[in-house]
């Protein structure tokens, strides 16, 4: 049996609740183990052909027969007999084989489509969109189906709970929290979407927030280059700040273009010209480090950097911990959960603050 040590890394020893620790690795004979709170376990003798891990403890993979399976709480479970289109979502995973589209929920898989038309499928982690071979539109919501258009819709985009497009004669509709509200009778110029927020440049080029069902117009002029958060929007101004719109208001957060920046749902991690790397989390900016990491990799609450001499740290939920006090070449983040190697052939997980060596 393969030696299992439980380093400890933090004093507190409390897990948080909403972390996920399931990661996978390999060990020097290419068998594939999956990491899940804490355990190893065993999953196949030769490497995936693919894999996606998502939030609520499940991971879907191709083995080498390529056969989809799905593990989840110690099991595994042929999904297909064949190879098919697979997708997973911080809160679901569904595949799509031939016309049949199924969705995983409850423990069980439930049929959405039998007639689904190839080339029209949206989701996201509570909103399912498809077509049909009868050119309907149908949506999948809160474990009801229902009948989002009869007729062919098109430029749609997808966010977590949100679902934005332009119905056959442009009208610019959305849907949230169960409702399809039409915005505009045109199509805008640009729009994205993302968590309880959409954003488009109307036909006066200026930006107009959906926030929370609510419609705010803007004289803010619409911006070349902008990212989409979870109840914010990131974007450089005219005067070319980096600029934050947030519950209603605009805050600068430097007052040039950031060299790199990247958003991911509650964060933003960005750098500027003096060479510091800074976070915007949960509307409020952080001042990380006074260099640029050499790397860095970004989840929904956390990035995971390497400091100058190739240590590991992370800040994560709003606190900056170490990760590893030992120089690391590559690492890889699945949500929250940290994998890299010290030496051939061991694989080290760090989660909830705690690092765990398989040797």
């Amino acid at each position: 049996m393969r030696r299992i040590l439980l380093l400890i890394t933090c004093c507190n020893l409390c897990l948080l609740s909403n972390s996920q620790c399931l990661a996978t690795f390999q060990d020097m004979n290419n068998n594939v183990y999956v990491f899940d709170a804490g355990e190893e376990i065993f999953l196949e003798s030769l490497p995936l052909l693919s894999y996606k891990i998502g939030r609520a403890g499940i991971m879907a993979y191709v083995p080498n027969n390529g056969r989809v399976k799905v593990y989840y709480k110690g099991k595994v479970y042929p999904v297909t007999d064949n190879t098919a289109n697979y997708y997973m979502t911080d809160n679901w995973f569904l595949y799509q084989n031939y016309n049949v589209i199924k969705v995983l929920e409850n423990n069980e898989f439930k049929t959405l489509e039998n007639q689904y038309e190839s080339g029209q499928f949206y989701y996201s982690d509570s909103v399912i969109v498809w077509g049909n071979v009868l050119g309907e539109f149908n949506l999948y919501y809160r474990g009801q189906t229902q009948l989002l258009e009869r007729t062919d819709i098109h430029g749609a985009k997808v966010a977590p709970n949100m679902f934005a497009y332009m119905d056959i004669s442009n009208n610019f509709k959305v849907f949230y929290r169960g409702q399809v509200q039409t915005l505009e009778v045109y199509q805008p110029v640009n729009y994205v979407v993302g968590q309880d927020m959409l954003m488009y440049v109307d036909q006066y080029s200026n930006m107009k927030f959906f926030h929370d069902g609510i419609l705010d117009e803007t004289s803010i002029p619409a911006p070349s280059d902008y990212k989409m958060g979870k109840d914010f929007l990131a974007y450089i101004s005219n005067l070319n700040q980096l600029t934050v719109y947030y519950k209603g208001e605009e805050t600068v957060l430097m007052e040039d273009r950031p060299l790199r920046w990247s958003v991911r749902k509650n964060m933003m991690v960005y750098t500027d010209k003096g060479n510091n790397f800074w976070c915007w989390y949960n509307g409020k900016k952080y001042w990380l480090e006074r260099y640029i990491p050499s790397s860095y990799k970004i989840d929904n609450d956390i990035v995971v950097y390497q400091d100058l001499d190739g240590r590991l740290k992370a800040f994560y939920y709003g606190e900056q911990v170490e990760v590893s006090d030992q120089i690391v070449s590559t690492y890889t983040l699945f949500n929250e959960a940290v994998t890299y190697s010290l030496q051939p052939y061991e694989t080290t997980v760090w989660c909830n603050k705690k690092s765990y060596l398989f040797k």
